[in-house]
């Protein structure tokens, strides 16, 4: 007797296309309490949602998480060894490495990086299927 039931499950899945994750709702995440609240966003809303956690999650850190989402920033930044030059040159990548992936994001560009003060001040703008957004971080 097995202790969960037995599914057929269909290998595969089939992917979803880009109207279809337009119209996904998913929980708005307030990042000041660091918790999910019980109010439900769509569109472009989701999307910079999305952009923030993808920007604020390490990769590869959270189990709960695939390893499409987050970013490898924090190593980066945290490289003692490798120059402010460099980083200015990398965050470009890997930003764009964290968002490209997911179908409603067209593109990553307008890059701006500012060393002030022990950190790297960043803008860039993202192109979605509803429109586009900007971005300000400071890594």
């Amino acid at each position: 007797m097995a202790l969960s039931p037995e599914l057929d499950i269909a290998e595969g899945s089939e992917e979803m296309s880009v109207a279809e994750l337009l119209e996904l709702k998913t929980y708005r995440f307030d990042f000041k309490a660091k918790r999910l609240t019980s109010e439900l966003i769509s569109g472009l809303e989701a999307i910079k949602q999305f952009i923030l956690m993808a920007l604020h999650i390490p990769r590869y850190a959270h189990a709960i998480y695939s390893p499409d989402t987050g970013n490898e920033l924090h190593e980066l930044i945290a490289d003692e060894d490798a120059s402010i030059a460099f980083k200015i040159v990398e965050i470009e990548r890997l930003v764009t490495e964290a968002l490209i992936y997911d179908a409603r994001i067209e593109r990553v560009h307008g890059f701006e990086v500012e060393h002030i003060n022990d950190a790297l001040h960043v803008s860039f703008r993202v192109d979605t299927a509803l429109g586009a957004l900007e971005f300000e971080e400071v890594l």
